[in-house]
């Protein structure tokens, strides 16, 4: 019984647990990330509640996420050259005050649209500097061996908290008659899990600080080294492509989903927890099959298919008319995009050069954070315009087109993509 279980935290899904101050930032990021997805279903039934607009929908998504990606590129550099704690410290400051003015301007009543939507985007700034940091602190928490193990774990910690926040939200909503304390107690919330990072990270020590060889460059050659890191690794910049196009196709249907719980399903706020609460279930069992991983061979070849197996899903929900079908289907959905997108990140992490992470997993960042809004913007476009059917199948048809021009050249993705780093920059 000693030996299974020692075997268990040596070889198994949970073996990055075993490093003391890896567990404290994943579970840290845990509560951060419950009150960040109490805070998204306020934020987006708020908006719906407002406006009942699939194009402002869309729109808060958007001006969030643009935000986010115009800073995220100066943050990745920046990552590469200040200590990230530090940085890490500053974001979470700045996350938690614009979560408790939000929820102070409510509670006083006073909140709007378009007060909402000057908060998101500074929300959106804010982000912009902590996502970097956040996703080039994984790799230096653990050992490379433990790699695919963290970002699993990180990741299935997000879902769970994707699946429990809704919930949790529902319960603050339910618990008040008056508006201004349904949505001010959930902001609020957000506003205090921001502390469960920042106090930990008073106590977690970097196992590598990734100090850079050579001379330093300034902001505009760091960006310039990183765009030119991924033009020139075979297989890298389709890569990239494919998972941008992942983020604007398949990974939208979520910010959506108010639209689709009270407008297609007429089912108001609980519908929204439902299907918020389904596809984060959905996540959780990918991002643990995701941690159960010991190498990146055939990784590429999976994550194509789970992508072939998610578009074909979100064809499929457009007939589901019934709400338990739908339900059925968005955590499927949920299950294959989380699959598909950890099972990149786990390629890029292993395959890029430590001197260059912060600056390509910047780039990352800006395709995973700001091809969503746009794809949900666009989405939400399209369904004001066309109706809720047409604007998913007309981006499930742009998703397949990609499909069918990434698949037949994916040879040198799976050669780069699956082998470690050269021990020298290219």
């Amino acid at each position: 019984m000693s030996y299974s279980f020692s075997s268990f935290f040596k070889s198994g899904m949970v073996r990055s647990l075993r490093h003391r101050d890896y567990t404290m930032y994943a579970l840290a990021g845990f509560v951060s990330n419950l009150g960040l997805w109490v805070q998204r279903v306020a934020v987006g039934w708020l908006t719906w509640t407002y406006t009942e607009s699939w194009t402002w929908l869309g729109l808060i998504v958007f001006s969030e996420g643009m935000m986010a990606t115009v800073v995220m590129p100066i943050a990745g550099t920046y990552a590469d050259r200040i200590d990230r704690i530090f940085l890490a410290k500053l974001s979470q400051v700045g996350l938690m005050l614009i979560s408790a003015l939000l929820a102070f301007l409510t509670f006083l009543d006073i909140t709007n649209i378009w007060i909402l939507l000057v908060l998101m985007m500074m929300s959106g700034v804010v982000e912009g500097l902590w996502a970097p940091v956040r996703l080039s602190m994984a790799p230096n928490l653990v050992p490379k061996e433990d790699l695919s193990s963290a970002v699993g774990v990180s990741a299935s910690l997000f879902n769970l908290a994707q699946f429990l926040g809704p919930a949790v939200a529902g319960i603050i909503i339910a618990s008040f008659e008056s508006f201004k304390y349904q949505f001010g107690f959930a902001f609020g919330f957000n506003s205090i899990t921001f502390l469960s990072y920042f106090i930990v990270l008073f106590f977690i020590k970097l196992r590598t600080t990734n100090s850079r060889s050579g001379k330093k460059l300034g902001f505009v050659s760091d960006f310039k080294a990183g765009v030119r890191y991924i033009l020139d690794t075979p297989g890298l910049l389709l890569f990239v492509f494919l998972m941008l196009s992942t983020s604007f196709c398949l990974r939208p249907f979520r910010e959506i989903f108010p639209g689709i719980a009270d407008g297609v399903f007429s089912r108001g706020a609980d519908g929204l927890a439902l299907l918020t609460s389904a596809t984060g279930l959905g996540a959780i069992i990918g991002c643990l099959f995701v941690a159960n991983m010991k190498s990146t061979k055939g990784v590429v070849r999976l994550m194509y298919t789970f992508l072939i197996i998610d578009v074909i899903l979100q064809i499929f929900l457009v007939f589901c008319w019934n709400f338990t079908l739908a339900l059925t289907c968005v955590a499927l959905m949920g299950f294959a995009v989380t699959t598909a997108g950890i099972s990149g990140q786990v390629l890029l992490q292993s395959c890029v050069h430590d001197e260059m992470r912060g600056r390509v997993i910047s780039l990352w960042g800006i395709i995973m954070r700001g091809g969503v809004p746009t794809g949900a913007f666009f989405l939400g476009s399209l369904v004001s315009l066309l109706g809720y059917e047409a604007g998913l199948l007309i981006i499930s048809a742009i998703f397949i087109c990609v499909l069918l021009i990434a698949i037949p050249r994916s040879g040198p993705v799976i050669e780069r993509m699956e082998a470690p780093p050269p021990s020298e920059l290219i």
